[in-house]
């Protein structure tokens, strides 16, 4: 047992030299004893057979025993806590003295290195003030908490001067705590000191908006302060403010003089070394004579290397530059490069590292606000908004989409105008970029020489195929399908290469900054696809009018005979009437995409004969198409998706250029006449056309070039339909019955000649099972699912190369074993199991199963639903030597879910547990009758059972009424904080979870 903290003060009081003998640390004479003569001596009390301590207690000790009795008596009534430091005190003895002088200085230290940052800032501010600027109110805010922490430490200091030894020993007990108190409150203080440093602003002016400005800033001066960072990336659109950026930090580090000197070079579109080299000799105060541009790099060199410590900018860049041709000397003599791009690709080609490329983005919509009323204010006073204004004002902003120098633009424009007619003309005329001189000026070149810059020509097609169409957000799988259906990717190769162009296209724009990529998707901003339709627009050969709400589809007078791109996409057009028949020989391309259109007169294709994409898809009340579409012969694309009540197509076998046939989610019951003549047809796609039957072995069977297929949810096929189509890459669809897929399997998918990507449905598909739930799993590349539904037939064959299995509304299997066999070890990672009345179990495990011996890859496992279910895995004690062995079913398994199976008692068995090597996650919700998770046998001693599992990260349980035991023994893994318990309430305890240093 140890000493009391009283007894640790006498202890404190001498030294201790071995059995028995110890010396007083004041008049250093030896004795021998115990405790009792220790106290005996420093207290000076006669008559317990020692003698008495010699040293003056004023000169040596802490006081007299009455003042020992004190701090002993102050010690007993103090908490855990402030015990420690009142032991502390007493300890040192006689330092009480020192102890509170070193907080006195502590405090004094904080004093003086708030008195810095506060007049650091102030200095700021008075440069900045000097200038015209206004502060931000965030720096009043900061100066004010760093007053009141000056003030409280300013008071804390007071109290402690205050405090004088004679006073120590003469305060009350109560007193003598709360001065000790004080000791706990300094540490906090001190605590509250250092975070508010921290906090401390960085950009003061409030010309410069959002946290992602400061951030910028923090995160620019720790790279140019970074000795192993020579080149620093500023990327982002055009007009978001990286020129603002690199200005700022230009006049910083001159201020700051951080560094001997910034140069600042703009580099123009159409720079060239030599001019280059010109402006950066002019800049740096020398005259390059020589005409070679390699004497000139060495001159340039040898001067930027002189000077030392310099930061060069170098403003708008836009293609690759080669610095040593230039003669800007980097790793050398501190010298570093700031360069600002649009272009993502060129920051990388010069050398700069991706996490040393700053993206600047748009401002959040009160960035936004807060920057436009600025620019409408006097002074730097934000401007004050009549009430009638407001709304138009943001109108403006939303049109601005956080742009600075959009806001900017429009805020000059708008300034000291308060009729609510001038902002609500402006605001007309900006969604028409029709504004004036200034817009054209400031805004329109932005975005033109961005389009410009795309120098091949494939990517300025989908380009302008994303200004017109990309108005919400979308996936990269999705937009790359739509430059398929329009024809914008070479269709010479394969869809892998195909895919591959357009996946490289979709990034190009990203680094280009003409796309923005987020966790909600790919968009374009609003602003500049506006500047873009409206150059377009500007064009002969374009017509651009996307959500403009438009009823009637402009006049025939406006189909120039010049028109070669129309996109009318996203408005309220209800019909091409009677009478409506442009002539535009060289029009190619025609989207109606996302309309009201009910009817399509029939001379309206008359002389549209060069079209090569049509895309009428998502009208919803359309229902028939005119037989003039029949005579397009130069189609290539026809996309008539989501057309619901799109019933008659007319005959199609004229159409022998077609490639590309969308006409799912229709009303179609049979395919249009003449499909069976398109051979050159590529990409075929009629899912969900639930009342569609299709000819078996005729529709479909001559269309030998077949690369995508996509029938599900529609009519089922036999073999023979796909027999022929040896270059089919993706199918989705659906198979007559049992032995037409089992022939599939067998003669084209495992003998290498089927598609890479599939998703095939099985079983009777009922009309009302077809619900949104199914409609998520998205025909993506490279995935190969397979989906059963109420089968009623057994033993179907699993591909080798499947790596989804979903059975859902079985209600004839009693385990998977029943109704799915292999020949061979399958790719299979996912089962997904939901809705099976009737099964038992999943797995016998039996060496003769040819299902069970081939899962080996298998790592996401799903239950829902499965009212029958008692067992995972069949496990016949009688036959345990015949199972699989542990290197089988589960042994790369990663995830167990399950869910709303009321039967099952216990999840995992003891002899499963070696398998488990790889789980990560359990979770188990609303089960009624589970009541242990992890079992053991029942000749073992629960006490010392161990289920080691090294990489379990989470435990989920919820909604278990029954459940008593997680685990009996220990749960051995790699991760402490693994368990979440919601709702058990019969749990008997939590389970012991122990972390193994081996894992």
């Amino acid at each position: 047992m140890g000493r009391t903290k009283g007894d640790i003060y006498y202890w404190n009081q001498v030294t201790t030299e071995g059995k028995g003998k110890w010396k007083c640390k004041h008049c250093n004479r030896p004795f021998s004893g115990g405790f009792s003569r220790i106290k005996a001596h420093i207290d000076k009390t006669k008559g317990k057979g020692i003698a008495i301590c010699s040293v003056d207690p004023g000169n040596e000790r802490v006081g007299s025993t009455s003042n020992s009795s004190h701090l002993r008596e102050v010690q007993n009534i103090l908490n855990e806590s402030q015990g420690s430091v009142a032991e502390h005190i007493i300890k040192e003895n006689n330092n009480v003295n020192g102890i509170f002088q070193s907080e006195i200085s502590d405090l004094n230290k904080l004093v003086s290195d708030l008195t810095i940052e506060e007049e650091d800032i102030k200095g700021q501010l008075r440069w900045l003030e000097s200038r015209g600027k206004k502060r931000k109110s965030s720096v009043n805010n900061w100066l004010n908490e760093l007053q009141n922490l000056k003030k409280r430490v300013v008071d804390m200091k007071n109290s402690l001067d205050a405090f004088g030894l004679d006073d120590f020993y003469q305060l009350e007990i109560e007193q003598w705590v709360d001065k000790l108190q004080q000791h706990q409150q300094i540490k906090k203080l001190t605590v509250e000191v250092q975070r508010h440093k921290i906090r401390k602003p960085v950009v003061l002016s409030n010309e410069f908006f959002g946290e992602d400005f400061e951030h910028n800033v923090q995160m620019m001066w720790g790279l140019l302060e970074n000795d192993q960072v020579f080149i620093i990336g500023i990327h982002g659109m055009g007009g978001v403010g990286k020129t603002f950026l690199a200005t700022y930090m230009e006049n910083e580090i001159k201020r700051k003089a951080t560094f001997n000197d910034v140069f600042w070079v703009t580099v123009s579109h159409d720079f060239n070394i030599f001019q280059l080299q010109e402006h950066i000799a002019k800049r740096i105060g020398i005259k390059l004579y020589e005409d070679d541009e390699r004497t000139r790099s060495e001159i340039l060199a040898y001067e930027l290397e002189k000077i030392e410590k310099s930061v060069i900018v170098l403003d708008d860049v836009w293609k690759y530059i080669d610095l040593e041709k230039v003669g800007v000397p980097l790793k050398m003599n501190g010298i570093k490069l700031i360069i600002t791009s649009r272009l993502k690709h060129v920051c990388r080609q010069m050398n700069c590292l991706p996490y040393n490329i700053i993206t600047k983005y748009p401002f959040s919509w009160e960035e936004g606000r807060e920057l436009f009323w600025l620019k409408l204010g006097h002074h730097g006073a934000p401007a004050t908004l009549a009430p009638e204004i407001l709304e138009i004002a943001r109108s403006i902003e939303n049109v601005c989409a956080g742009l600075p120098l959009g806001i900017s633009v429009m805020g000059r424009i708008l300034k000291g105008c308060y009729d609510t007619y001038t902002w609500r003309h402006a605001l007309n005329k900006l969604e028409k970029m029709e504004i004036g001189e200034e817009v054209k000026e400031m805004l329109l070149p932005v975005a033109k020489r961005s389009y410009d810059n795309l120098v091949e020509k494939d990517l300025q097609k989908c380009f302008l195929y994303c200004v017109a169409m990309l108005v919400w957000y979308t996936t990269r799988f999705d937009l790359v399908v739509e430059f398929l259906n329009n024809g914008l990717i070479n269709e010479k190769g394969n869809l892998e290469e195909m895919f591959d162009e357009g996946y490289v296209i979709v990034d190009k724009l990203i680094d280009h900054s003409l796309l923005s990529d987020s966790d909600c998707g790919l968009a374009m901003h609003g602003l500049l696809r506006n500047m873009m339709c409206h150059i377009l627009n500007k064009s002969h050969n374009y017509m651009i009018r996307c959500n403009q709400k438009l009823r009637k589809i402009p006049r025939v007078q406006e189909w120039t005979i010049d028109l070669e791109v129309v996109y009318l996409a996203s408005n309220k057009i209800e019909e091409i009437p009677r009478g409506a028949s442009p002539n535009c020989p060289r029009l190619s391309t025609l989207i109606l995409y996302n309309n009201s259109i009910s009817h399509v007169s029939e001379c309206f294709f008359t002389h549209l004969n060069a079209i090569t994409v049509l895309d009428l898809s998502f009208n919803s009340t359309l229902t028939s198409l005119p037989n003039s579409l029949s005579n397009l012969r130069s189609l290539m694309s026809l996309v008539l998706t989501e057309c619901s009540k799109l019933e008659y197509i007319p005959p199609l076998g004229e159409l022998q250029a077609l490639s590309r046939l969308d006409i799912s989610c229709c009303s179609i019951l049979q395919v249009p006449k003449g499909l069976q003549n398109l051979i050159n047809l590529k990409w075929l796609d009629m899912h969900n056309n639930v009342n569609l039957t299709l000819e078996p072995a005729c529709d479909l069977a001559s269309l030998t070039n077949m690369q995508y297929l996509d029938l599900r949810y529609s009519s089922s096929i036999k073999m023979e339909d796909v027999q022929g189509m040896r270059m089919l890459e993706m199918f989705g669809g659906r198979f007559m019955d049992q032995d037409n897929f089992n022939s599939y399997v067998q003669e084209i998918q495992d003998k290498g000649c089927g598609p890479k990507s599939y998703f095939i449905h099985l079983g009777k598909q009922e009309g009302s099972t077809l619900d949104f739930e199914y409609l998520l799993f998205d025909f993506e590349f490279k995935c190969q699912r397979l989906r059963f539904e109420n089968c009623q037939e057994f033993l179907y064959l699993l591909p080798r190369d499947l790596a989804e299995l979903f059975v859902h509304y079985n209600s004839q299997w009693v385990s998977l074993c029943d109704g799915l066999s292999s020949n061979r070890p399958t790719s299979l990672k996912c089962i997904d199991i939901a809705s099976c009345t009737q099964l038992k179990h999943l797995f016998c495990l039996s060496n003769s199963c040819s299902f069970c011996t081939n899962i080996q890859s298998l790592e996401d496992l799903r239950l829902n639903c499965l009212e029958s279910l008692t067992v995972i895995c069949k496990e016949d004690v009688l036959d345990l030597m015949q199972f699989v062995s542990p290197r089988g079913v589960f042994s790369l398994l990663k995830k167990i879910h399950i869910e709303g199976c009321h039967e099952i008692e216990t999840l995992i068995t003891p002899w499963s547990v070696p398998q488990l090597q790889n789980l990560e996650y359990i979770t188990v919700l609303s089960c009624n009758s589970l009541k242990e998770i992890f079992a053991i046998h029942n000749n073992v001693d629960q006490n010392s059972f161990n289920i080691t599992l090294p990489k379990l990260i989470a435990l989920n349980l919820c909604r278990l009424p029954q459940l008593k035991i997680v685990c009996k023994g220990i749960i051995i893994c790699g991760f402490e904080d693994i368990l979440s318990i919601y709702n058990c309430p019969n749990l008997e305890r939590l389970p012991t979870i122990q972390v193994s240093d081996d894992f």
